[in-house]
Parts: structure tokens; sequence; C-alpha cells
């Protein structure tokens, strides 16, 4: 069994939609997410309302999925990580993994309904390809 984790800065947007089309492309429940800023959770406990109405144009629903901050003990078994957010932004433990593929993707945050419908499809691509 393959477990992948997806990582964006704040864990209410791209990371989100990565772990549900994982999960809905390859049915199965292997994928998760997370966000590299702690203060993140503080203010959002879902993802943004762009990328669950984004999402659920595509058939999935991710507006129970909640905010998730990263924590080192997530890696534990993981086979893969993809990370959407700056290397900067990130801890040394994880970007010194050899599990770690950056993936550049812009975020979403604060963009208009068009412009997350853009992100989400080029995220729909990247992991259609690793599945």
């Amino acid at each position: 069994m393959t477990k992948i984790l997806f990582i964006c800065s704040g864990n209410v947007g791209r990371s989100q939609i990565a772990e549900a089309y994982y999960n809905y492309y390859s049915h199965s429940s292997d994928a998760f997410s997370a966000g590299t800023d702690p203060t993140t959770p503080s203010r959002y406990t879902h993802p943004t309302k762009e990328i669950i109405q984004v999402m659920i144009e595509e058939g999935i629903d991710v507006s129970n999925q909640v905010v998730k901050t990263l924590e080192e003990k997530m890696l534990e078994g993981i086979n893969s990580i993809y990370i959407m957010c700056k290397k900067e932004q990130c801890p040394d433990y994880l970007v010194n993994s050899t599990k770690v593929n950056f993936w550049n993707i812009e975020d979403p945050y604060k963009m208009d309904v068009i412009g997350t419908k853009k992100i989400r499809d080029q995220i729909k691509i990247m992991v259609k390809k690793i599945i």
C-alpha cells in the first residue's frame, strides 16, 4: 500500500485538492494532506469556499475535510511527499527527506473561482500522472 502526503502552506487549498483527487482516482484513502503554516487552523477549519465549490463541480465533496498542520510524525509510513509551497516554507526534516517531490503550483488563496479552477485542473493533471 502506497501512502502519499500532499503539502502546501495552509492546507486550505492545493494540498486538499490533491488529497481528494488522489483518493478519488485511486479508489483509496491512501493520501493525506497538511500545511506548513501553524497559524492556519486558527483562521480556517476547512478548505476555502472556493476550493469546496470547484471540487463539488468535479463531483468530489471536500467540505468535511479538516485543515491540518504538518507534524514530523506524519511522515512515518509515507512513501512519497508532494510539496506545493516554497521550499523556504518547509521545515528542514521535510526538505531533507528523500521522498520529497516539489510541484510548482501557484497558491489559489484569495483567487476568484476562475483562477481556482485553473489551479484545480493543474493539480488534477499532476495527480493523475502519479497514480
